[in-house]
C-alpha cells in the first residue's frame, strides 16, 4: 500500500456506517481528494477533532485502489471562532462549498491559502463578514483564470469616475464612453445576445483591483465609504457565480441568515 502525509483542509464530512467518516480533503500536495476515515465519531479515536468540516491538519493517506483511507491525523487549526454565529457558520460554509466545485486534484496552494485566510478572518471577526466574503470572491475568480479587466475603462484608459463592469466579458467602461455609444447609437459587441453589467464607483473599482493583487495576508486591509461597499459586493458576487455559470445552497441560507438579523 502507498502512503502519503498531506496538509489540508476538510471541506465536507459525511458520516457513514456506526462510527465512519467519508471526507472530503483540498490538500497542497494533491489537490482535492476523498477519504475515508475510520472510527473517526469514536470518542477514543484520535481522528474525531481532526476530521470535522472546516478542520485544517496534517493526514496520513494510504492509497487503496482509487480511494484514500485515513491512518491517522493531526489537527492544525479548527476556526473554531466561527461556530460562535450562525452567520458566521453559514459563510464559511459557503467558501468551502465554493472551493469543493472549483478545486481539481492538482496542487492548488493560492486556492487553500484563500480559503484559510478567509475563514480565520471569520472565525477572528478580522473584517466584516460582506468583506471577507467579497474579497473571497474576486481573487477565487482571478486565481481560477477568470482574471478581469479591470484597471481603467477598455476605451478611453480612463481610471477616476463612474464605470460599468461589463460581467460577462470581464471589462470596465466609464460613463463619459458609455454615453458617448448611446449619442451614437452604436451597437454593443455580440448584440443580440444577454449583457450582465454591475455599476461601480471609483472607490468599488479600487477595492476589487486591490482584493486581486495585494498579498493574501493583507486581503482586507482597505476601506469603503457605505455607498461604495454595496457596489463592491455585488460585483463580486455577480461576478464569480456568472462564470461559474451556478449558485450555491450555501450562499442562499447566508443570505437567509443576513435577512433575518435587526
Amino acid at each position: 500500500m502507498i502512503q502519503k502525509e498531506v496538509t489540508g483542509l476538510i471541506l465536507r464530512a459525511t458520516n457513514v456506517r456506526e462510527a465512519d467518516r467519508i471526507v472530503t480533503i483540498y490538500t497542497a500536495e494533491e489537490g482535492i481528494v476523498s477519504a475515508l476515515a475510520p472510527q473517526a465519531r469514536s470518542y477514543k479515536s484520535r481522528k474525531m477533532s481532526s476530521t470535522q468540516q472546516f478542520c485544517y491538519g496534517k493526514f496520513i493517506l494510504e492509497r487503496r485502489g482509487e480511494y484514500y483511507r485515513i491512518l491517522d491525523a493531526d489537527l492544525i487549526e479548527s476556526f473554531f471562532g466561527m461556530r460562535d454565529s450562525l452567520e458566521g457558520l453559514a459563510l464559511s460554509s459557503y467558501f468551502c462549498e465554493v472551493l469543493e466545485d472549483v478545486a481539481t486534484a492538482e496542487p492548488g496552494r493560492d486556492l487553500l491559502r484563500l480559503a484559510l485566510n478567509s475563514l480565520y478572518a471569520t472565525a477572528e471577526k478580522r473584517a466584516p463578514r460582506w468583506k471577507i466574503k467579497a474579497a473571497f470572491e474576486i481573487r477565487l475568480a482571478a486565481i481560477i483564470g477568470f482574471l478581469p479587466d479591470i484597471l481603467s475603462c477598455s476605451e478611453c484608459g480612463t481610471r477616476n469616475g463612474d464605470f460599468l463592469f461589463h460581467i460577462m466579458d470581464g471589462f470596465l467602461q466609464c460613463a463619459a464612453c458609455r454615453q458617448k455609444q448611446i449619442d451614437e447609437r452604436r451597437e454593443e459587441p455580440d448584440e443580440g445576445r444577454a449583457h450582465i453589467v454591475c455599476p461601480l464607483s471609483s472607490g468599488a473599482k479600487d477595492a476589487l483591483i486591490y482584493c486581486i493583487y495585494c498579498p493574501v495576508e493583507k486581503l482586507y486591509a482597505f476601506r469603503l465609504a457605505p455607498e461604495d461597499a454595496a457596489l463592491f459586493a455585488r460585483a463580486a458576487e455577480t461576478y464569480l457565480l456568472h462564470h461559474l455559470e451556478r449558485s450555491f445552497t450555501t450562499l442562499e441560507f447566508y443570505k437567509s441568515v443576513e435577512r433575518e438579523q435587526p
